[in-house]
């Protein structure tokens, strides 16, 4: 049985927020995926606990992770981020967590027993989970692509006006210096 939920969620700077999955009996697999979408740098801090409050997991200024480990103990693993670098950036992320169960031995041998076609329906959705896992890969990278090429054209906008700007302001000048070297000035004698 796997329990998954995967949700985006727009983290306003220096707030942190948790979320929350359960383990009830030990042994269960759980991963959990993170990538940044806007804002800032595309970093965010995130931290995992365990039941107790044991650190399992913890990074700064991360932009994407991705990390499965078993539930050694049965209760509540946090998984929390926080926007605390940057002061004025809000930031979307999309996060996903599952918690299956891991084979045991006894499963194993049941599913040795499975016929082609329940073992070709195990490996169908297996490589869906991995295609869905490489289109969040590729649409979050699309939006990072975006982001910088929409702050590049801004730069080269205003930098354009700019030098646009000097250009006339060059010409005036040009004009007006070459005008009173050709005006004559007339003194008396």
């Amino acid at each position: 049985m796997v329990n998954a939920v995967t949700l985006r969620k727009w983290i306003a700077s220096h707030e942190k927020t948790c979320y929350f999955a359960s383990a009830d009996t030990p042994g269960k697999k759980i991963s959990f995926y993170f990538a940044v979408h806007q804002g800032g740098n595309f970093d965010i801090d995130f931290e995992v606990e365990g039941p107790n409050n044991r650190q399992l997991f913890k990074g700064e200024a991360e932009r994407q992770g991705d990390f499965v480990f078993t539930a050694t103990q049965v209760g509540e693993y946090a998984f929390c981020f926080k926007n605390g670098l940057a002061s004025f950036a809000d930031k979307l992320v999309e996060f996903d967590i599952t918690v299956e169960d891991e084979a045991r031995p006894e499963d194993i041998a049941k599913r040795q027993k499975r016929d082609e076609v329940a073992s070709s329906v195990v490996t169908i959705a297996s490589d869906l989970q991995q295609i869905t896992k490489f289109m969040k890969y590729f649409r979050l990278r699309e939006n990072r692509n975006f982001a910088t090429v929409s702050s590049t054209e801004s730069r080269i906008w205003w930098f354009s006006a700019l030098d646009s700007l000097c250009v006339v302001l060059v010409a005036v000048i040009q004009v007006y210096a070459i005008q009173a070297l050709f005006t004559a000035k007339r003194s008396r004698l």
